[in-house]
This record gives structure tokens, C-alpha cells and sequence, in this order.
């Protein structure tokens, strides 16, 4: 928490009391405090085991769940793509690699004929390859013996740069990338390269973050200690350099934070940009890939008026697109569950003034990074034994981004500073 004022005899304070409450860096600390006390006790109350706040590289609120240690590591999920983005930048700092624009066929002569050799390395980072996907990693990916090879082989269910679909497989072709390119495994070449210049220590990668082949998934993996996340949003913070030194290309940094691509303004290179206030919309493009992988036609026609439509908060979409499958509903998430889909399939995020990026990963793991700030918060959950398998997971803490941004909103108050850019 932010420090308090050294305590006063009595009678000065009793004295000073009209002067102290009107004072207006007063009032923003005690505005400061509340904003810290309110983001932890929806952290208390999401079960998250780990929250850390960190303003000008020093800890504002740090929290843990009794029993978890302060150096206990948990498997971060889709933030580990957020990391590989990172490892990207540094290669094409060290001229390892050509521009982000350079053909994955270089690294993957398999895709040298055909329409597979139009895909980049920034189609790739921006979810735009084009590749036939299952956004259930369970469905597919898991049981794959080599990752690589099954996105190597997977079909193009669009022209390469002309949609945006998330897809774990496709990113998991950047594992390939970083190892042909340095003849290190991935996850070496991070640890080197990206985390111990930046202070972090191994190990550095989960067990299951291997596939059978003994590749490193880019999709996921990577396991890290809260005050370590902190460390690589600081490298996002600081644009690249560390102490003085440039780790990654400043262009770069911003290049990965900047909207990469016109379908989706949500979107960086593997980072997500983001605003306070955000809207989620179902869109069409989503409904006309249900339909195609053989949900039932008229559940996927019942959610068709709600397209255009925009929603405050991802629970209210949740909420709408219930009503309007009705008792239709068992049977479509049946589908969608078979068909290896989710509701993010059909919904989009819509953003506003960019104010901070994001990497999020499944349970709800998060790094924000808010530049204005200079505000670093990650939150950390491990999965929870009680919950089967068909339970909804209820401890994602889905607002997590918006409401750092409205604490860092009071924190800067007390303590301005220079944004980095949008």
C-alpha cells in the first residue's frame, strides 16, 4: 500500500486537520488507497492466489493467498505468447531474423509451393495466417505427438492476411521459428536471451508445455513467479532497453503494441491493446464459421439479430446470447463443445482510447501494463481442484485489465509520468 504520513503530536495534528483535508495530493492519496483496496478485494474475491501492483519498479500491493510463497511460480498460459513476441523482437534485433514480414517457407520449406507460402512471420503474431484452427487446444494440439507438424499439414480455411482468427496452432509454428533461427530450443533461447537479462531465473518452462516430440508449445508453457511477469512488463515499459541497454528494438516494441492488422482493434502482436471502458459485439464472420464446421443451423440463425449489437461487459453478451438460443441453448454448447469451439469464437472484443496492453491467458492470468502510469499489475490463479471438468470455471476475474486501468487512473494522480505511445 502507499506509505502514510509520519504520525504528529495531538494538538498539531488537531491544528493542521482543516489544512490536510483539503488538500488535494492528500485527497489523491486517500482516492489512491481506496482504488488499491478495491482491486484487491475483487482479488480476494475471484480466489486469486497472487496479485502484484507495481508503480516506477516498486511494489504499490502485493498479494498472496495464505499458502502461496512469494517466489511460487504458476503456468501462465496464452501469456506465454505475449513472452514469444517478446523473443521475436529480440531476434530481429540481433538480425537473426529479416522483418516481420519475412515468409515462415524460409524457416519451413514445406510451405515453399502453394498458397501456404504467402504466410509470414506476422501473420503468425497477428493471428491472421489464414490456417484451419480448433480454438479447444485439448481437441487437437494436446494430443498431436509434434505440434509443429500438425500446423505444418493443417489446411488453409482462408486466404493467408485476410481474417482474424485466433490460433494456438498456428502460433506454435513460432517454436520452429526461434529454433531454426538460433539452433536453441525455444525456451533456451527465451530463458538467455529474454528473462535473465531482465532478472528473471529458471526454470523458466511447465513439463506439459512440451509436446511428445519434445517441442516447445509457443502457444503456452511458460511458468513464472509474479515479481518476474512484473519484469517483462517493465521490458514493454521501458521499450526494450535494460538499464540503459537495448535488449529489443524501441520500433519494435511499439510496432507489437500498435493495432496489427485492420480486422481487429484489440489486437497487437500477441499482445492485446486495451481501454477502460471495452464493448464485446458478436460478429457474423464468427456465426459463418459455426455454421460451416456443422453447428445446427437454426441455433447459429437464432443469434443472428444480436450481430451489431454491442454490449458493455463480457457477462452481459454471455447473458444475451442465452437468451436469444433459449432452450435451444444445451444443445448448441453441446455442438460448440464437440466441434472444439467456444463463445469467443462469435465474440469480439471492441476497444476505445488504448491505455494499456494485456497479456491474458486461460483462468485468468494477466500482465497490464498501463504506460501512462507507469503501472505494472499481474495477476495469477491456479486451477482448483474442486471444479470437474464441466464445471464453468468462475474465478477468471474477466475485468481484471479495466479495473487496473481505473486504479491507475487514481495512481497517477499521485504520481504522473509519460506514456510510452498508443
Amino acid at each position: 500500500m502507499l506509505a502514510s504520513h509520519p504520525r504528529r503530536r495531538p494538538v498539531l495534528a488537531a491544528l493542521a486537520l482543516p489544512l490536510i483535508v483539503s488538500s488535494p495530493f492528500v485527497q489523491a492519496q486517500t482516492s489512491a488507497r481506496m482504488a488499491l483496496d478495491a482491486l484487491l478485494a475483487h482479488a480476494k474475491t475471484s480466489e486469486s492466489d497472487r496479485l502484484l501492483v507495481m508503480q516506477d519498479g516498486k511494489p504499490v500491493l502485493d498479494y498472496h493467498r495464505d499458502g502461496v510463497r512469494d517466489e511460487q511460480k504458476f503456468e501462465m498460459m496464452s501469456c506465454t505468447k505475449s513472452l514469444v513476441a517478446l523473443g521475436i523482437g529480440r531476434l530481429l534485433t540481433q538480425g537473426k531474423l529479416r522483418s516481420l514480414d519475412q515468409p515462415v517457407s524460409d524457416f519451413h520449406p514445406e510451405w515453399k509451393q502453394g498458397r501456404k507460402a504467402e504466410i509470414t512471420l506476422r501473420m503468425l503474431l497477428n493471428h491472421t495466417s489464414g490456417l484451419q484452427n480448433v480454438l479447444n487446444a485439448a481437441i487437437e494440439i494436446y494430443p498431436a505427438p509434434d505440434a509443429q507438424q500438425l500446423a505444418l499439414a493443417a489446411e488453409l480455411s482462408d486466404p493467408p492476411g485476410k481474417s482474424y482468427v485466433y490460433n494456438n496452432k498456428a502460433t506454435n509454428l513460432l517454436a520452429g521459428v526461434v529454433e531454426k533461427a538460433t539452433r536453441q530450443r525455444m525456451d533456451v533461447y527465451l530463458e538467455q536471451e529474454v528473462l535473465r537479462p531482465i532478472g528473471a531465473r529458471g526454470p523458466i518452462w511447465s513439463q506439459s508445455g512440451f509436446d511428445k516430440a519434445g517441442h516447445p508449445y509457443a502457444m503456452a508453457g511458460w511458468i513464472s513467479n509474479a515479481r518476474d511477469a512484473a519484469r517483462v512488463g517493465q521490458l514493454l515499459l521501458d521499450e526494450g532497453e535494460v538499464n540503459g541497454t537495448v535488449l529489443i528494438d524501441p520500433a519494435f516494441m511499439r510496432e507489437m503494441v500498435a493495432q496489427s492488422q485492420p480486422y481487429s482493434a484489440a489486437q497487437g502482436l500477441l499482445w492485446l491493446r486495451h481501454s477502460e471502458r471495452m464493448s464485446w459485439t458478436v460478429h457474423a464472420a464468427g456465426l459463418d464459421r459455426l455454421a460451416a464446421a456443422g453447428l445446427s443451423t437454426a441455433s447459429v440463425d437464432r443469434l443472428r439479430p444480436l450481430v451489431g449489437r454491442s454490449y458493455a461487459d463480457v457477462r452481459e453478451v454471455q447473458v444475451a446470447i442465452d437468451e436469444a438460443l433459449g432452450a435451444e441453448r444445451p444443445v448448441f454448447m453441446a455442438e460448440l463443445n464437440r466441434s472444439g469451439n467456444a463463445l469467443g469464437a462469435i465474440v469480439r472484443r471492441e476497444v476505445g482510447a488504448i491505455e494499456a496492453y494485456v497479456a491474458e491467458g486461460f483462468l485468468g492470468q494477466y500482465i497490464v501494463v498501463v504506460p501512462a502510469a507507469r503501472l505494472i499489475a499481474v495477476r495469477q490463479i491456479a486451477p482448483r481442484s474442486d471444479l470437474t471438468g464441466d464445471q464453468p470455471w468462475p474465478y477468471g476475474f474477466p475485468d481484471f485489465a479495466s479495473r487496473v486501468i481505473e486504479t491507475s487512473h487514481a495512481l497517477e494522480r499521485v504520481s504522473p509520468s509519460v506514456s510510452i505511445g498508443s
